[in-house]
């Protein structure tokens, strides 16, 4: 009995981990999207009026997740519009040079802004978004690609963090869809 025991919850471990490591079994739909409610007070949104922001969290070291979500993401935005919607490029390294998420940002697309976060910076929005990032070395970092959209109360002016995207690469489709109806719904 206690074989029996042993292998089922080595079982139903395996699949926690799985169900843990891969959101998109359990989200809503095939883009991987998962549907929030956070409100977010983030210094570097505070001079921003966009209503939709496409937040980005990455280093420009980083080459094999960023490099290709930020051509995703160039590509998603060429198809939005641009007067409501911006990308942000987070920098997750606290030893990058300040200028260095900036100018990455901006190879990709003009109009993307690049945020240098100190370490105190880093952990605030690690906590507040519950990000996943390990610090290999002063020069790497591991983290998830998802991509955290947010969108402007009309009423109070604040930022609510409403769609995190799991699924890699971005079902580019699905974002701009749901992005444009975010947009619509503020009519």
């Amino acid at each position: 009995m206690k074989t029996i025991f042993g292998y089922l919850l080595i079982i139903f471990s395996l699949l926690f981990m799985i169900l843990i490591a891969f959101p998109q079994f359990y989200s809503t739909n095939d883009s991987g999207r998962i549907d929030k409610k956070v409100p977010l007070n983030f210094d570097f949104l505070k001079q921003e009026n966009s209503s939709v922001i496409l937040l980005f969290f990455g280093y420009a070291g980083c080459l094999d997740i960023c490099p290709p979500a930020m051509n995703e993401l160039s590509r998603i935005y060429n198809q939005l519009d641009k007067s409501n919607v911006k990308v942000y490029f987070i920098n997750i390294l606290d030893t990058t040079n300040k200028e260095i998420p900036s100018n990455y940002a901006k190879g990709y697309h003009k109009d993307f802004k690049g945020v240098y976060l100190d370490s105190v910076g880093i952990s605030e929005v690690t906590k507040t978004l519950n990000l996943s990032i390990v610090k290999v070395n002063d020069n790497e970092v591991g983290h998830a690609g998802h991509l955290f959209v947010l969108n402007k109360s009309q009423q109070d002016k604040e930022y609510t963090l409403s769609y995190i995207y799991t699924t890699r690469p971005f079902n580019e489709k699905s974002i701009i869809k749901d992005i444009k109806s975010l947009l619509q719904n503020r009519i």
